[in-house]
């Protein structure tokens, strides 16, 4: 009796020993992956940044702009943004100020943060990364980066409401952005993880990306691009339907025809629910 139980003791402490092991193997394998994952961030947040010449006009034409206002909303991001035109108008507002660059990448953002931080705005709609994904980082650099973009903003204004905004989908087809092709399906993966990282941090994250795919899919639909990658004016009415949720406080009652036969097919998923 003693030498059965002294085996299935022996038995049980192997078996422990096994998975101790195999536990520590993956967690060594997951804090290699991550450190590499950093290293790849930090190589680029302390990298000399030299950006296109429009990035510098855009910047000498916003030093030439009124100075920001604490009441003041700043739309912060790449073309999808710059190609909004007047925010004010599109949201019937008159303080709403783009500060989108074509091409922009989240690192272009940050170095350019102190063009808007010191003066403390009341809300910053920030939308991000696209650009980044076609210089073909890592999901996981790319995350880093924008939660680097977001954690200097909470830092550095912390009395500014952020919102994050999702990124939108592509749609490869049209064969214009070369740089894009086989990256529709790290859109959504860069998204889940932002939005779960920022549902733990508190900030508001508002999920775009639904309202713009083909039903089941992660691809663009094609009356809202006009290039597989930037919007239509239907594309930007959809968008400013979205925002004008958190912008106006009023309840938005959004119909857009592709909404309504959905609506006819019994898919009530996707039109929003404000």
């Amino acid at each position: 009796m003693k030498k059965t139980f002294l085996l299935l003791c022996v038995a049980l402490v192997a078996t422990v020993t096994q998975v101790h092991a195999m536990d520590r193997a993956a967690y060594h394998a997951q804090k290699k992956c991550t450190a590499q994952t950093q290293t790849v961030t930090d190589s680029i947040l302390n990298a000399p940044h030299k950006y296109h010449e429009h990035y510098y006009e855009r910047l000498q034409l916003f030093d030439h702009q009124p100075t920001i206002q604490c009441t003041d909303i700043v739309m912060l991001g790449n073309s999808l943004t710059e190609g909004g035109g007047d925010w004010n108008q599109r949201l019937g507002k008159n303080n709403i100020v783009n500060r989108g660059i074509s091409g922009d990448i989240a690192m272009g953002i940050y170095d350019r943060l102190y063009q808007i931080l010191p003066y403390h705005p009341a809300k910053i709609f920030l939308l991000v990364g696209v650009n980044d994904v076609s210089h073909d980082l890592s999901t996981d650099s790319i995350v880093h980066m924008i939660q680097t973009v977001i954690t200097a903003i909470r830092t550095q204004s912390p009395q500014t409401q952020l919102y994050v905004q999702s990124m939108l989908p592509i749609r490869e087809s049209t064969g214009r952005w070369k740089r894009l092709i086989g990256k529709t399906s790290q859109i959504p993966e860069i998204n889940a993880k932002i939005e779960v990282w920022t549902a733990e941090h508190g900030i508001p994250y508002i999920n775009l990306f639904p309202y713009f795919t083909e039903t089941d899919t992660a691809i663009m639909r094609a009356e809202l691009t006009y290039d597989g990658l930037h919007l239509t004016e239907a594309g930007y009415a959809i968008w400013t339907q979205l925002l004008k949720k958190f912008l106006l406080g009023i309840k938005v009652e959004y119909e857009h025809a592709q909404c309504r036969r959905i609506k006819q097919a019994h898919d009530s998923s996707f039109c929003p629910n404000f």
